[in-house]
């Protein structure tokens, strides 16, 4: 039986990380730390190879890399997309935004496009403000308003179904022959290391490379606290809300107004201090004024509530 392994993923989905652990089982020790400065694993020495499938003319890289080799496709449930995105900006290319692509994109838009690796095709990010906000993104216009690039996350995540991570998410779940790997397991080292276990019969322990792997992931950090943020509202508890990304933002932002679903939040400019805020601008907001916004008339299915029923 084959020990050649080969790696598929979409971004943010640990692939770089899943095919560096796999060299190391395949050496029967632990390699030098795979981590750029924004936590990628970008910097490992590579023998088995990761594959981005959402980059174009791949798949048919993959078929013929495909040949003689087990398959890991590392993927994920749909409520990670939040997650996705945020790693998407945060954890790309090789660490030239430093620790974190989002918040330098926060800062300087059209460097962060300009320098990035794909800028081909990153390149209709600024397309897509101009054509939805009316922004011109130039050498001389770098910045995206805080609250602009909000609303523009926040639409993506209404259109998370169509985003070509999301589908390549799928294609990867649909292929045959695939050891699946959720990213649920890899957050979990015990999950994790059972994994690797089974395909090696090796007891590796890298409990320490799985810690900084935690440590350094930042989208993770910003999805945990967007889901705290969420359920906290939801709760009625008040809690401080601080050093948030845009993504977490436009996230919180989604989630309540699907949640609430009458009360909009997509159009504010400042973003809340602490939930105590939100709940009362939940439970102040007129009851003239309450009125689902049109882009849930244009997606009702997939938010089922009784305002919309088939």
């Amino acid at each position: 039986m084959t020990n050649d392994y080969l790696v598929i993923h979409t971004p943010g989905a640990f692939g770089n990380f899943v095919a560096h652990l796999v060299d190391c089982h395949k050496k029967k020790k632990l390699l030098p730390s795979p981590f750029v400065v924004s936590g990628a694993a970008h910097a490992r020495i590579a023998e088995t190879k990761a594959i981005d499938m959402v980059i174009p003319g791949l798949w048919d890289e993959y078929k013929e890399q495909a040949i003689n080799k087990k398959i890991i496709g590392c993927v994920w449930k749909q409520e990670y997309f939040t997650y996705i995105l945020h790693a998407y900006y945060s954890r790309t290319n090789y660490g030239q935004y430093g620790a974190c692509g989002l918040e330098y994109a926060e800062k300087n838009f059209y460097n962060f496009v300009m320098t990035h690796a794909a800028a081909d095709r990153v390149k209709q990010n600024i397309v897509d403000l101009k054509e939805l906000f009316n922004i011109e993104i130039t050498e001389k216009n770098t910045q995206v308003s805080r609250h602009v690039l909000r609303m523009f996350f926040w639409f993506t995540l209404f259109n998370q179904g169509k985003n070509i991570v999301t589908t390549t998410n799928q294609q990867i779940k649909d292929l045959n022959n695939i050891i699946l790997l959720d990213i649920e397991d890899i957050i979990d080292y015990e999950k994790l290391k059972i994994f690797f276990y089974k395909q090696f019969t090796i007891d590796l322990d890298f409990e320490q490379l799985h810690e900084e792997f935690l440590e350094r992931n930042r989208s993770l950090q910003d999805y945990i606290q967007a889901n705290a943020v969420v359920d906290a509202v939801k709760t009625n508890k008040c809690i401080e809300i601080k050093n948030f990304s845009v993504v977490g933002e436009a996230s919180v932002f989604y989630e309540l107004e699907k949640h609430y679903f009458n009360i909009p939040f997509f159009n504010l400019v400042d973003f809340f201090k602490n939930t105590g805020d939100i709940i009362d601008y939940i439970k102040y907001y007129p009851d003239f004024m309450k009125q689902p916004n049109k882009l849930y008339h244009q997606y009702y299915k997939q938010f089922p509530n009784p305002y919309f029923k088939e």
